[in-house]
């Protein structure tokens, strides 16, 4: 039993690969803007208070 040609039931969606560079450029720049802020807010919060925090997050997992 051989396989019949035809065409892909399935279509792939069509990409805008400018959109998608621009896309990849935000999503970078948003996150050296948060690093900026995680850093700055660190380095104005008290070491206890930080600790805390980071360990009730580590402890969620």
């Amino acid at each position: 039993m051989g396989k019949k040609k035809g065409k892909n039931k399935f279509s792939l969606p069509k990409i805008d690969l400018k959109e998608l560079a621009e896309e990849k450029k935000r999503n970078f720049q948003q996150r050296l803007e948060f690093i900026d802020w995680y850093v700055n807010w660190l380095k104005r919060t008290p070491n206890k208070k930080w600790s805390k925090d980071q360990k009730a997050v580590v402890e969620q997992f």
